[in-house]
Parts: structure tokens; C-alpha cells; sequence
């Protein structure tokens, strides 16, 4: 045999309070505006998600630089990557992809960077281990 029930909407019929307040069903007062206003206050998290970005470009050419430290250079002669010549290690940074050498960490062997910009501070430290600076040389500024 079927139950037959009240439906809950017709039980509520006659009560002010069902679905909240009697001022959230009129009009469009609840909402907090139309369209985009409150972007900067109450739809905040919309429009940082949805927002584009109107000033400022990109420019086409421009390209990521990638550097080396001087601690990756020690490793990579020390583990046999870079050729030698004579008792010196070569680092050709064209044939790495490499554009910049930068000077955290230390180094040990006599190494001969070509082909990139080098810092002062890596510089040094490469001239000190007994090694030379080819190509662009060292930069003004670290």
C-alpha cells in the first residue's frame, strides 16, 4: 500500500520563514548588485579569477636567460663532461645552451669559459683556480 504524504512545500505554505527571510524573495536585493558591481568588495574572488589583464605587453623577443654556477662547472669537469685540453678544462657555453656563469659555490680545476657573460665574482673565482675567461668577459655590475 502507497503512503500518501503532504508535500514539505505545501506544509509550508503558510509560514513566513520558509527558504530565509521574506526580503531575500522579493526583487534582486540579495544578490549584492548587478552584473559586475561589488567586484572590488563582496564578488572580489570573481573578478581576481576572471579579470584580464587590460595594461602593459609582452614583448616577442623576449628571452629567458640561463645561467651556470661555478660549483656546476667543477662538477661537470670533474665528472669527465668537458673536454680538455692540456691541463685545462674547456666550457663552451654555445654548445651547453648555457648564456650566463654566476659565482655561488667554489671551484677547484682550471677551466677556460667561452661564449658567455660572466660575473666578476665568477670570474675571479675561475682566475684563481687557474683558469681564463674568453668571449664576452666579465660584467661591470654583480
Amino acid at each position: 500500500m502507497v503512503v500518501r504524504r503532504r508535500k514539505k512545500y505545501r506544509k509550508k505554505l503558510g509560514e513566513r520563514t520558509y527558504h530565509g527571510n521574506t526580503k531575500n524573495r522579493r526583487g534582486k536585493g540579495v544578490k549584492g548588485g548587478k552584473g559586475w558591481s561589488g567586484r572590488w568588495g563582496q564578488k572580489q574572488i570573481k573578478a581576481i579569477l576572471e579579470i584580464r589583464k587590460e595594461k602593459g605587453f609582452t614583448p616577442v623577443r623576449r628571452r629567458e636567460v640561463i645561467a651556470i654556477n661555478v660549483a656546476d662547472l667543477d662538477d661537470l669537469a670533474l665528472s669527465g663532461i668537458l673536454p680538455k685540453e692540456g691541463k685545462k678544462y674547456v666550457f663552451d657555453a654555445r654548445s651547453f645552451g648555457v648564456d650566463k656563469v654566476l659565482g655561488r659555490g667554489y671551484i677547484t680545476v682550471p677551466v677556460i669559459v667561452k661564449n658567455a657573460t660572466v660575473t666578476q665574482r665568477a670570474a675571479m673565482k675561475i682566475v684563481e683556480a687557474g683558469g681564463e675567461v674568453e668571449g664576452f668577459g666579465a660584467e661591470a655590475n654583480d
